[in-house]
């Protein structure tokens, strides 16, 4: 059975390559799409919410290390920008 679902892995795995060899611009659109309706919920899961990062998380731990002074264009506060702007809803 185990070797069944590798060789499955396997040709889904070809397969996969051989589409977004074909069709690169299509392969680009559906990873563009996919990526823009998960990163609101992966920036949940880190702990940037929609009223700032989320106490005990990821997200607050990683601001603690900027003790109170989050410098200008850094990385952290673009994420919680979009934290704050673009937040999960179902």
């Amino acid at each position: 059975m185990a070797q069944v679902a590798a060789d499955t892995a396997a040709q889904i795995r070809d397969a996969a390559a051989d589409f977004a060899t074909e069709h690169l611009v299509d392969a680009t659109l559906t990873a563009l799409g996919i990526l823009a309706l998960l990163t609101p919920c992966a920036l949940e899961i880190i702990g940037l919410g929609d009223l700032g990062p989320i106490e005990g998380s990821f997200a607050a731990a990683w601001q603690r290390q900027y003790a109170g002074y989050v410098p200008k264009k850094a990385l952290f506060g673009y994420f919680q920008r979009l934290g704050m702007k673009w937040h999960w809803s179902i």
